[in-house]
């Protein structure tokens, strides 16, 4: 690089505005790498690098000069991507500055303040052009590094189980009967009867009692072990605690480890180990989506689509001036407010589609399987009324419309699932076992009401379970009762963190079970 960097080519031409460009969707993606696949950032680039390109052509018409042209797209470029960013964090922190009535003005001003005296006082460019050309690509290794290593760190970790996953002495399929397949559904953020009636004015019994006449044991008072999903599905898959299956810093926030837990699990190595397909769902998350299972079922759409933006390309817009379009959208003319809609027929998609294949495995993927199902729903984005109808619901909802749209998804979704279930109980040979959860409970609520959730068993033979069950103990219980283990079940407990400490953990008592 230093022998570059010694080039005039290097020092001269003006790489800077194509390097910037690029900055800004890298360390967007590097931020979310863990959420979504490499791939839907793809079309993003080339747009972007396009548009820095022709930019800077049309100002090079302009000014006929290519260096103060780049200089000028640069300075463009920056105020773009940079006002998202800024006006989200003016809002957050309540400062005066965050409305665009505000901030619009002055950054318009910034534009021209800065193109007058790219235009009409600099005079010199070999200087700027090196500083800039050096600057981007600094800060661009950052991003590109993070991405790197994030996917190095993924695949150093296949096939190195857990240290602190216990060990399954015994395991073996059940004598003289044949293996049951397992189902493991997540319905994220799917909370508990008391708090749905207390919180939401949610009457829930119906569907409960659906649950109980399929054969079901629903849990009372189930609490999940944590806040975060990707915590959650860890620990679940895992058998045990985050806490014995790593070093984890509490003031640390990175997630590469917990990612290579849930990739590459004792709960799914085990159950390969018996002989047992995996059968998963794209989810549209990167670290719930099992792409390596025998059996995939993923949809024509997805974050990769062709047409449409991907929740990529509007997580990354709305990091930009085009915010203040999309928030504008009810006084501008339609032609110039992007449509962001597609992330939202994609969910749609993804679920009615997970919910058509479900009531078919039992006849289609051959037996044993397990099959790990994780459903978007009632999480937000709502995407859903009650009778199944589209809707798109705005980002920012007051609490009485996040209840309404919450119980509306709530309502479909039970409509949804208990046919689907029955289906896959009256269509399977051998009786299967499965467990439906919520991960936590919804975002809006006390931190209690974060760890309530739904918790249900279909358990061949019928069981008698703690209504405090926590699902920790979800594959230890399964194994030990039909797999020849003698894991035992772990105390239940709960652990509320943030997303920005998700290792600084607050245990949280279940108050249910006093009560």
């Amino acid at each position: 690089m230093g022998a570059l960097f010694q080039k005039n080519w290097f020092m001269k031409k003006p790489l800077h505005p194509f390097l910037f460009a690029a900055y800004f969707v890298l360390a967007l993606l590097g931020l979310n790498v863990d959420q979504v696949r490499l791939s839907v950032a793809l079309r993003s680039l080339v747009i972007v690098l396009l548009a820095a390109g022709l930019l800077w052509a049309l100002l090079r018409l302009w000014l006929r000069h290519g260096q103060r042209a780049a200089v000028l797209a640069s300075l463009l470029l920056a105020l773009f991507f940079v006002y998202g960013h800024l006006y989200n964090a003016l809002e957050q922190a309540g400062i005066f500055l965050g409305r665009h009535r505000l901030l619009m003005p002055l950054w318009l001003v910034l534009a021209g303040v800065g193109t007058w005296l790219i235009v009409t006082r600099l005079r010199h460019f070999d200087q700027p052009t090196r500083a800039l050309n050096i600057i981007a690509l600094l800060l661009l290794l950052f991003p590109a590094w993070q991405i790197a290593s994030y996917e190095i760190s993924l695949l150093s970790g296949r096939g190195q189980p857990a240290a602190g996953a216990p060990a399954l002495e015994n395991l073996r399929l059940p004598e003289g009967q044949p293996a049951p397949d397992v189902y493991f559904i997540i319905m994220d953020e799917y909370t508990r009867q008391d708090v749905l009636d207390a919180t939401f004015d949610f009457d829930n019994t119906a569907f409960l009692d659906g649950l109980r006449e399929l054969g079901f044991t629903v849990l009372d008072c189930s609490q999940s072990n944590y806040a975060q999903t990707e915590l959650v599905m860890t620990s679940i898959l895992n058998m045990d605690y985050i806490d014995a299956l790593g070093q984890f810093s509490s003031g640390s926030t990175d997630r590469t480890e917990i990612r290579n837990l849930i990739k590459d699990s004792a709960v799914e190595n085990a159950f390969r180990s018996l002989g047992y397909s995996m059968v998963a769902f794209e989810t549209g998350f990167n670290f719930s989506e099992f792409t390596d299972a025998e059996v995939y079922y993923t949809t024509s759409g997805g974050q990769g689509r062709v047409s449409g933006m991907n929740v990529f390309e509007v997580m990354l817009l709305r990091s930009t001036a085009g915010l203040f379009l999309l928030d504008m959208a009810t006084v501008l003319p339609d032609f110039l407010v992007p449509d962001t809609s597609q992330p939202m027929d994609d969910k749609r998609t993804q679920i009615l589609y997970n919910l058509e294949v479900l009531p078919r495995l039992p006849q289609e993927v051959a037996s044993p399987k397990f099959v790990f199902v994780h459903i978007l729903l009632p999480h937000p984005p709502f995407v859903f009324d009650a009778q199944g109808n589209a809707v798109n619901y705005p980002e920012q909802l007051d609490d009485a419309a996040y209840i309404e749209a919450y119980n509306q998804q709530i309502a479909f979704l039970n409509a949804r699932m208990l046919p689907v279930l029955r289906a896959m109980i009256e269509t399977s040979t051998t009786p299967p076992i499965i467990i439906l959860q919520g991960d936590t409970g919804p975002g809006r609520v006390s931190h209690a009401g974060r760890m309530a959730i739904l918790s249900a068993f279909y358990l061949p033979g019928g069981a008698d379970l703690p209504a405090g069950l926590t699902p920790v103990n979800n594959f230890r219980l399964v194994f030990d009762r039909y797999f020849g283990t003698q894991l035992g079940l772990l105390p239940d407990a709960s652990y509320f963190s943030l997303y920005t400490a998700p290792f600084e953990f607050e245990e949280v008592p279940n108050t249910c079970i006093g009560e």
